[in-house]
């Protein structure tokens, strides 16, 4: 690792405003908790924790990022491989023009101090709102903040991911101005059949990636710090909002539909003969077949998923999931060779990020359609219960709520994905989103088996505050806590260690444990794949609460979901070949003792205890309810401590094996609530909840932690307590024997560097 970097930067960032609370706050210095200050950080040169001097000095460099020769994992521009750990951004929204460039240079600084080297721009490059003009038309505001981050961030050498478009936030004002006649209230799906806005999209890619940036004097084409260009956020075909294309846009894709008929058969004739005559089940927006008019109906979603009974209609059901698939496959293609080939951009290119109506029997078709590009995604989320008025984006008083983790439910973790063979794998959306305040542990999870499976890349989401976010109202004037930020104590305060271990491979990828080989009939014919993943639960468009096992279906040929913590799941679309299942995964995989061990034997998930063990050479802890045994043992280390819930992990800074180390970080978490938060508990159909009755402000109160530590390692002989922002501000007692060094862990501090 070279020297951190000491950029000095002249910095002020005014306070969050307090928030209105329904109550009388519970102080947050109360026994068993402690306050956390959120100091502003000043980047002091005499810092003993900063990461910075992980990245390159200006991302790109050494070029553009490219991938391996085998497809599956992302190389700087001189060939060496790099990991991105990852945030999805807004800062560049705050504030005028003229200082967003200070801003964004303050936030990069402060992300890359805690390991950051990726940003993600979601923005919305077309023209919307009630002043939108025509279709074409830019939002050149959303390209200034887009140049401007580029520049801000490549000096810390962070990356950028773009993400340009959201059909989803299209409103129907603009949607009736961009295009007329506009059955459909909305512009989902369009992009994949509707030729107007196709070619729109295309003149807002050229108008943002063309023109030379006027902060650097280069265009984002030409640019290698611009990494990654997403083609949209949050849509499908194969995903309900199937069901929303509506009347002239209808139409549209049923001509479509008979298009793609008559070139497979022949004829819409043969079409209607190879069917028998069989009409769509519950068609979209009532249609009815018009042969002579080359207009064909399609079923509604819920036709495709394994809840329906396909019947006589099922060799017509085969076609529309081809139909459907294909023509997503062939839209990503146009756009990937519009990009390469029209303006000359050599970014990777990543088609999309959603889901499917069933994530058995439609998304292995989704990431087929992906695999026109470079970069396979997925936004994946985890939630728990949250019931409220305005549960889509804030707490607030009277709301239900649970906020356990994933420790019980590991099928849940964002990382388990079977990933297509030959292409990189990235998660641009992720959130241990709250009410769910056991957070600690998820950027641990995440970096730990994202190194383990070889996912490339995962985005929290989002980063609204320059620095750290105090707990506060979710739009500004609603009496609330919001819901969508990361810059916590318990998310972006658990980056350091994680950012280590993902990026540094301390964590070990396994060899793969499945590898499904699938035909494309078999994509068509919607049979049972080998294995399924969970989809994810989003808090927005899913009700109830995670389960274990969602995505297994009731096929006991289906290979054993938990083995998307044993190690890579992948998947090659190809007419031959045997699917491969490695000999030792049925050793792996303890339903009975509900435990799953990693393949290469550095992690060991224990869902009924509720805890994951990291025994690697240059990572090592536990995550969960310490409490559970007197002590866990690793290679090098013994944790124990009287904490029900808590992460406790130790990695190394100067690159050695811990047992060598001269220089470790110790990273501690548990819960952090908003000060006064207060609840009492109820029951919610049937099942224990909760119910808010304070949902409190700003500071966090941390609950403080009980937990003992003994690592053997000989050369190192003292501790010392950091704050936030990696200032020293003590030495902790320890005490040495037999080559080990012992030691409580302070109750009230994130970081502690032994040397």
């Amino acid at each position: 690792m070279k020297n951190p970097k000491r950029t000095s930067l002249a910095v002020a960032v005014a306070a969050s405003a307090c928030l209105a609370v329904l109550a009388e706050p519970v102080p947050g210095g109360e026994p068993g908790h402690w306050s956390f200050p959120a100091k502003l950080d000043k980047f002091s040169p005499d810092a003993r924790l900063d990461l910075s001097g992980l990245n390159e000095d200006v991302a790109g460099e050494t070029g553009f990022i490219r991938l391996s020769e085998d497809g599956q994992s992302f190389l700087r521009g001189d060939g060496r491989p790099i990991r991105f750990w990852a945030v999805n951004t807004y800062v560049a929204r705050k504030g005028s023009k003229a200082i967003r460039g200070k801003t964004i240079r303050e936030h990069a600084r402060f992300l890359a101090k805690r390991g950051v080297n990726m940003v993600r721009f979601h923005g919305q490059i077309p023209q919307t709102g009630k002043k939108s003009g025509e279709i074409e038309a830019i939002n050149k505001d959303q390209r200034d903040q887009l140049w401007q981050l580029v520049a801000g961030m490549k000096e810390e050498g962070i990356y950028v991911t773009f993400s340009p478009y959201h059909p989803h936030a299209v409103g129907r004002e603009t949607a009736a101005r961009w295009t007329a006649p506009r059955d459909s209230k909305a512009l989902v799906g369009l992009i994949y059949f509707d030729p107007v806005v196709q070619a729109a999209y295309l003149g807002w890619l050229r108008e943002t990636l063309t023109p030379p940036n006027p902060l650097t004097g280069v265009p984002l084409k030409d640019e290698p710090a611009l990494a990654v260009i997403q083609m949209q956020n949050e849509d499908s075909l194969l995903f309900w909002t199937l069901a929303n294309v509506k009347g002239r846009e209808a139409r549209l894709l049923g001509f479509r539909f008979g298009v793609f008929l008559e070139e497979k058969y022949g004829s819409l004739k043969k079409a209607q003969a190879a069917w028998g005559g069989a009409r769509a089940p519950g068609p979209i927006d009532e249609m009815e077949d018009e042969w002579d008019n080359g207009v064909i109906a399609l079923a509604h979603p819920w036709h495709l998923t394994g809840d329906a009974k396909a019947g006589r209609a099922e060799r017509r059901l085969r076609d529309q999931t081809e139909f459907l698939t294909r023509a997503m496959r062939d839209w990503h293609a146009e756009v990937a060779r519009f990009l390469k080939e029209e303006i000359g951009a050599p970014q990777l290119f990543n088609p999309g990020n959603w889901k499917t109506a069933d994530p058995v029997f439609l998304d292995d078709q989704e990431r087929f359609s992906y695999a026109a590009g470079d970069v396979i995604g997925v936004n994946r989320y985890v939630a728990a219960l949250h019931e409220g008025p305005h549960k889509g984006w804030a707490v607030v008083a009277g709301d239900r709520y649970r906020e356990d983790g994933i420790l019980h439910e590991p099928l849940a973790l964002p990382a388990a994905l079977k990933q297509p063979a030959g292409h990189a794998y990235l998660i641009s959306e992720t959130l241990w989103v709250p009410p769910m305040w056991k957070q600690s542990e998820g950027p641990l999870l995440m970096a730990a088996y994202q190194a383990l499976t070889g996912v490339d890349a995962s985005y929290w989401f989002a980063a609204n505050e320059v620095q750290w976010r105090e707990p506060g109202s979710a739009n500004g004037y609603l009496p609330s806590i919001g819901k969508w930020y990361v810059s916590t104590p318990m998310h972006l305060g658990m980056f350091p260690a994680a950012a280590l271990i993902f990026r540094q491979g301390l964590i070990a990828e396994a060899e793969p444990v499945v590898i499904e080989r699938r035909a494309p009939e078999d994509l068509w014919a919607r049979k049972t794949p080998l294995i399924s993943a969970d989809q994810g639960f989003d808090p927005n468009r899913d009700s109830g609460w995670l389960g274990l096992g969602i995505g297994r279906s009731d096929d006991d040929d289906q290979v054993d979901p938990m083995a998307f913590l044993a190690g890579p799941v992948q998947i090659e679309f190809e007419d031959a070949g045997e699917s491969f299942v490695h000999e030792d995964l049925e050793r792996l995989i303890d339903r009975e003792g509900k435990t799953v061990a990693s393949l290469n034997g550095q992690l060991k998930w224990d869902w009924g205890a509720g805890t994951v063990v990291l025994d690697a050479p240059g990572a090592q802890g536990v995550i969960g309810r310490l409490s559970a045994r007197e002590s866990f043992e690793t290679k090098d280390a013994t944790f124990s401590g009287a904490s029900d819930y808590a992460s406790v992990v130790a990695v190394p800074l100067d690159g050695l094996p811990l047992s060598q180390s001269r220089r470790v970080l110790l990273q501690t978490g548990t819960i952090a609530r908003p000060t006064g938060w207060t609840s009492r508990p109820v029951e919610h159909e049937g099942e224990p909840a909760r119910v808010v009755i304070d949902f409190g402000g700003p500071p966090w109160r941390i609950e403080r932690l009980k937990a003992h530590l003994t690592i053997r390692n000989p050369g190192l002989s003292r501790a010392f307590a950091l704050d936030e922002n990696g200032l020293e501000t003590g030495e902790v007692p320890t005490e040495k024997s037999d080559g080990a060094l012992s030691l409580t862990l302070p109750e009230d501090k994130l970081y502690v560097i032994l040397e």
